[in-house]
């Protein structure tokens, strides 16, 4: 939502806004001269032509509903993102279960470092960028897709990328094939290439007549790495295109799951005719996203690092990472988001900690939802019974309490989670001494 109204301010819009509670992100838009407040300003909604709100709030809610009395012009954030997109002349989306933020962002300095002056539009804030939102032309838009409420299908751009479809967002969707048929919609909403992770993906779920480029690490696909070389967590790898050697890229963040996310914005950077030069350069200089693998502080040989992760899938790939850097001890702290995900997922959910030496299960950040039975936290450690590296806290007390006496030298402390987990992290990294 910040972004997107940044985004409006930036196109000449007047733009205001509420929210609930103060934050960082109510001052950083105050710097970019929008007028927002705590709580609901009626002379400003009296005033507004258009009336945004996103689907976390909901369309009962008090001011949604006061602003349709009023005969305001009503979106929900996704469709007014497809609306604002129109202004652009090329349209790239990037949608998927997994690896959006981080490639949206990638993709972004790519098209920045080869000139191309992009508008970048992002579900988190870009290192590179220093906040959510980059401001180019109006050539070039690249944008994040979120498949949640099957938003991306307000979506009709030029190109997409999908970089995986699993299982998630089990309160939109009924079932996988399901989550597969609204991928396969937005794919012939695209207009020109439809970028596709080939390892994971069965490109004949498509329409046979679109442009399905496919990339991954098996040689099969349109384009593949090899040689994968890694050190400390940060891989680099050599780039082929159908069997013919492009070049060597070196990420400058860490974990073998983002050479998948490399090669995506290499597919559509060369569709878009940049330099395989620029490509490598863009990559090797892109410096990743906030609460994407963050590392909070190193202080006497204890290292504590945040990430975003709250699917199966991602709290996995980021614990194996972290098992590449040979700490002594990997302590994992996770606060399940959504009731509904983590009942749908709850196997998952089970096995994906494996690489934790010691686990502690914080309460659900419930989200949108009300409480769902059999997808509380504690349903979750209960799950993880069969453990005796596990534990759950209910208050922060009692938590750092256990954190202070179990933390010694060589140790990794991990916060895994989409909610507010980040400043519960941000409190005991002051607190540590």
């Amino acid at each position: 939502m910040s972004a997107l109204a940044k985004l409006c301010a930036s196109l000449g819009a007047s733009v205001c806004g509420s929210d609930d509670n103060d934050s960082n992100t109510l001052l950083e838009l105050k710097k970019h001269k929008i007028n927002v407040f705590v709580g609901v300003n009626y002379e400003m909604l009296a005033k507004c032509d258009y009336f945004v709100y996103t689907v976390a709030v909901g369309e009962q809610n008090f001011v949604v509903q006061q602003a349709l009395k009023l005969g305001k012009h009503v979106y929900e954030r996704a469709e007014f993102l497809g609306i604002v997109a129109q202004h652009y002349k090329h349209v790239i989306a990037i949608s998927g279960t997994h690896g959006k933020t981080t490639t949206t962002a990638m993709l972004g300095k790519i098209f920045e470092t080869a000139g191309y002056d992009p508008t970048v539009h992002i579900g988190g804030v870009a290192i590179d960028f220093g906040e959510n939102l980059r401001i180019g032309g109006a050539n070039y838009f690249i944008t994040e897709a979120c498949e949640f409420n099957r938003s991306m299908l307000a979506l009709s751009p030029e190109s997409t990328i999908i970089t995986n479809i699993e299982r998630d967002h089990m309160d939109t969707y009924s079932d996988l094939r399901d989550i597969e048929n609204a991928f396969t919609q937005f794919a012939t909403q695209t207009k020109k290439y439809v970028v596709i992770n080939g390892d994971k993906i069965d490109k004949k779920v498509f329409d046979s007549s679109q442009k399905i480029i496919t990339f991954g690490l098996k040689n099969s696909n349109d384009y593949y790495a090899l040689n994968l070389q890694e050190v400390d967590g940060k891989f680099s790898f050599d780039c082929y295109h159908k069997h013919k050697l492009l070049g060597n890229i070196k990420l400058n963040i860490m974990g073998e799951h983002n050479v998948l996310n490399a090669l995506a914005c290499v597919v559509v950077a060369r569709q878009y005719k940049i330099k395989f030069c620029d490509i490598a350069a863009g990559i090797s200089g892109y410096n990743g996203v906030k609460r994407r693998l963050t590392l909070l502080k190193r202080t006497k040989g204890i290292n504590i690092y945040h990430d975003y992760a709250h699917h199966p899938t991602e709290i996995a790939a980021t614990l194996d990472t972290l098992k590449l850097l040979d700490f002594k001890r990997i302590i994992a702290v996770f606060q399940p988001h959504t009731y509904s995900r983590t009942k749908a997922l709850m196997g998952d959910f089970v096995s994906c900690f494996s690489n934790a030496d010691f686990l502690i299960i914080l309460p659900t950040y419930a989200a949108r939802e009300n409480y769902i039975m059999g997808g509380d936290a504690l349903d979750l450690f209960y799950n993880l019974g069969g453990r005796q590296d596990c534990a759950y806290f209910s208050n922060y007390e009692g938590l750092q309490f256990e954190l202070d006496k179990m933390l010694t030298r060589g140790d990794c402390l991990v916060w895994l989670g989409a909610g507010d987990i980040d400043k519960i992290a941000e409190k005991y990294k002051k607190h540590i001494k």
